[in-house]
């Protein structure tokens, strides 16, 4: 079967969701962030599931317990798992972010530490 998804119209049909999955298959998750300006995720890290996440729209400053990064449109970033992280949009406008995850590839569910619900945004940061 295939199936044929644009993130970017997704995200623009679903403007009330933040956290939108596209695709699923037993080895990776694949999910866009839409997240307004000046907000950002809690300080997290999952057990067990890689991420890549890709800039589509805007700017987003990924935090780690050691280091910042500034990523901007087609900037990519990979956070093995245990990797503390947090997302904010620093940018002007819209952040649209392309994410994609191994969970469940060892047959464990996905975790996310601390467990509350993912992309929640805040508006001081919250440093692990």
């Amino acid at each position: 079967m295939y199936e044929v998804k644009n993130p970017i119209e997704e995200a623009k049909a679903n403007p009330e969701v933040r956290h939108l999955s596209l695709w699923r298959t037993d080895l990776t998750y694949y999910w866009t962030i839409n997240c307004e300006e000046n907000m950002q995720d809690d300080m997290h890290y999952h057990e067990n599931d890689d991420h890549i996440f890709m800039v589509l729209e805007g700017q987003c400053t990924v935090r780690t317990p050691e280091d910042e990064f500034v990523l901007n449109p087609h900037d990519t970033i990979l956070l093995k798992s245990g990797q503390p992280y947090q997302l904010c949009n620093t940018g002007e406008g819209r952040l649209l972010l392309f994410g994609a995850g191994n969970s469940q590839v060892d047959g464990k569910p996905r975790t996310r530490v601390p467990r509350r619900p993912s992309h929640i945004p805040v508006r001081e940061p919250i440093i692990a």
